[in-house]
């Protein structure tokens, strides 16, 4: 078992793509559906009624939508959290322990992949835009930049990685194959982006490029690097790397 192990942290970023999973995640494909269902309700739903109630049925603003995903994020971490405490297999599979990748290094590479697909998704659409999270940033408040950072630095890094690196993407491969479950796993991630963040600012925002690109690249970016890393807890490091490299061009984007 050592050395398999051994064998595998040895092997290039390719052969760790091509190679199946090691072994199969204690919970069935339909259950990893259960888990990114349940974070499309709790955003769309379960977050902005409690936002709405919060803040006593305020007109929709950037200030009410970011909390409204906030408690949308909060609600997917500990659905997932939750529900795999059942057993200790379960908390295993999720695979949360550090990887042989030390998290700083995680942290630089998630910086470099949003550095990346910024430019990579600016310069193909000859524009350069906040990503769709930001809805409505150029309105520049203390509120909205609390709750922007807290959404794109810790909530969104740690739901999003939980819900598609820890429990679809092992799922994924290892019933549908290595190369067709990140790319499955990239897809759903852009289709939970199209409905929640691109949706909510349809009229203000309208781009393919950021709308479908930008989460589908970063998307399969983190599940590249989940694969190579062999641990969640590094995509969550780089993806509030990205978060915050996010935050900062749209705080630059609006004046502030």
């Amino acid at each position: 078992m050592t050395e398999n192990r051994k064998d595998r942290r040895e092997m290039s970023l390719i052969e760790k793509l091509s190679a199946p999973e090691a072994s199969p995640p204690p919970w069935s494909v339909f259950s990893a559906a259960i888990t990114v269902i349940a974070m499309l309700i709790a955003l769309i739903s379960v977050g902005p009624a409690l936002a709405s109630i919060l803040l006593g049925g305020d007109a929709i603003s950037h200030f009410l939508l970011m909390l409204s995903w906030c408690f949308g994020m909060t609600f997917a971490i500990v659905f997932v959290l939750a529900s795999r405490r059942s057993s200790a297999g379960m908390w295993s599979a999720l695979c949360l322990q550090r990887g042989h990748l030390p998290l700083p290094i995680a942290l630089l590479v998630g910086v470099a992949i949003a550095l990346a697909v910024q430019l990579f998704v600016s310069l193909a659409s000859n524009k350069f835009c906040a990503i769709p999270e930001l809805f409505d940033f150029w309105k520049v408040e203390p509120r909205n930049i609390i709750s922007a950072a807290l959404l794109l630095i810790l909530l969104q890094p740690l739901a999003e990685s939980l819900v598609f690196h820890a429990v679809v993407l092992p799922s994924l491969r290892w019933n549908f194959g290595p190369w067709l479950g990140v790319l499955m796993t990239s897809v759903l991630f852009t289709l939970l982006h199209l409905a929640v963040f691109s949706a909510a600012n349809r009229a203000l925002y309208i781009d393919p490029w950021y709308d479908n690109v930008y989460p589908f690249l970063t998307g399969l970016a983190f599940s590249v690097l989940r694969v190579y890393s062999g641990s969640s807890s590094a995509v969550i490091i780089g993806r509030m790397g990205a978060g915050l490299v996010f935050f900062l061009t749209g705080l630059a984007l609006a004046g502030a």
